[in-house]
């Protein structure tokens, strides 16, 4: 208890604030707490570092690592201005339209149920299915339904994929029957087929509100909308709405790419496909490798979405270009920097988590590198290793790390290539 004491008493009243209420979240969370949130609370060092994790050890509290690191540059920091679309660009009109006028795009393949989606398209149990179709019979009114209508002979769903999913099943692929029904338990175990037609008549007579995101509203603001509007089940990550607003040749690059076993050997399987993360880094390397940085303005979801645009535009010859470039990147990082590839390296001889900057920043240094001073750095990896641990002892280039503004981000590359420099120069070859 003597030493509980002690090292309460070092902590300052504000970090032992902290600490109190990261012990409650962990508390509430099976006595289990994640290091990224620590790391996020507090600045960690070689005189901290050790008590900060005593604390928490001494009260039973297991400490748990992604290995991605959260995406610090997808937020505001200090000094950043964050700079909103044109809400005038948003062209959204509302009609009014029948269930049976839907149901008849659904019929005719109008409606995009894109591949990606259909995960999150089977969300609902078919109890819910089915009070849905109830709700319908009691002429109880739907939420309205979001499409994004650019192309009219086939709307994408921005919001009311679950109740689409569901009429769809019941009505169209007969494939639901009633279940659980609450006022009409009678019509439990029938399916569209079987309902007296004055049910089936209430269903293609019911009066929706479609709003639709028209042609004319600009794809990044589509991008807001689809972010702001989706109340799915499970809210759609950025690059989930960027694979289903860019279909094209992007969507296939990234996919392609993110299954490269360079890739997966690189980044040591850490960066998952669940949610499109993995095709996220990929797009990271093409924006940041290929557009020009000066387009970059701090909100890196408009710099990916020209990614994903450049790529829509990009003939054959040069997507296989930019993917035999990413397997070279890829295939040398993991040579050059072994298993803590695109990681921060301390220290302590803990392996950190895969850090979306680093990657950014690395790629493009090696990106733009002869194969000799590839091979020069290969032979001295464990000297560029050593550089790279100083530059993470360094609080300034930690902060640029998170820092996403477009000054700090040509810092945290000039870093990189600086370091890279300083070991080519004492081998007798430097960088351009």
């Amino acid at each position: 208890m003597g030493t509980s004491i002690l090292r309460r008493s070092e902590f300052k009243k504000s970090e032992l604030e902290d600490l109190q209420k990261l012990l409650e979240i962990a508390k509430g969370q099976n006595d289990c707490i994640n290091l990224n949130l620590i790391y996020m609370t507090f600045t960690l060092n070689e005189q901290n570092y050790d008590k900060v994790m005593s604390y928490f050890s001494e009260r039973g509290i297991t400490m748990i690592q992604d290995d991605i690191e959260p995406d610090v540059t997808a937020y505001s920091c200090e000094g950043e201005k964050v700079r909103p679309f044109d809400p005038s660009k948003i062209d959204i009109t509302m009609k009014p339209l029948t269930l049976d006028a839907l149901l008849k795009r659904i019929e005719n393949d109008e409606i995009e149920f894109d591949a990606s989606f259909q995960r999150k398209a089977g969300l609902w149990n078919k109890r819910q299915k089915s009070q849905l179709i109830e709700s319908i019979f009691l002429r109880i009114p739907l939420p309205a339904f979001y499409f994004d209508a650019s192309d009219d002979g086939r709307w994408l769903i921005i919001d009311g994929l679950q109740r689409v999913t569901a009429l769809r099943q019941f009505v169209v692929d007969k494939t639901l029957k009633l279940e659980e029904m609450e006022f009409f338990p009678e019509l439990n175990g029938c399916n569209y087929d079987k309902l007296p037609r004055a049910f089936q008549r209430r269903i293609d007579e019911t009066v929706i509100n479609v709003y639709l995101v028209n042609p004319a509203t600009p794809a990044n603001v589509k991008f807001n909308i689809f972010k702001r509007i989706n109340t799915g089940g499970l809210e759609l990550e950025p690059q989930e709405i960027r694979n289903a607003l860019f279909q094209g040749k992007a969507t296939v690059f990234l996919q392609e790419c993110a299954g490269l076993d360079s890739f997966l050997a690189a980044t040591d399987g850490s960066v998952k496909s669940e949610r499109m993360l993995d095709r996220e880094f990929v797009l990271r390397y093409v924006s940041f490798c290929y557009l020009d940085l000066d387009e970059y303005t701090g909100n890196i979801d408009e710099f990916l979405n020209e990614g994903m645009k450049f790529l829509n535009r990009a003939d054959d010859d040069s997507l296989e270009k930019i993917k035999s470039g990413f397997e070279r990147v890829m295939e040398n990082m993991s040579r050059i920097m072994g298993r803590n590839a695109f990681r921060k390296i301390c220290r302590d001889g803990r392996r950190r988590p895969i850090n979306k900057a680093i990657f950014e920043s690395w790629c493009i240094a090696i990106k733009g590198m002869s194969n000799d001073k590839i091979e020069s750095l290969v032979r001295h990896r464990d000297k560029v290793q050593e550089r790279y641990m100083d530059l993470c002892e360094d609080g300034n280039y930690l902060y640029l790390l998170k820092a996403p503004d477009r000054k700090n981000v040509y810092s945290r590359i000039a870093d990189i290539i600086l370091l890279v420099n300083d070991v080519l120069g004492e081998d007798g070859e430097k960088d351009d």
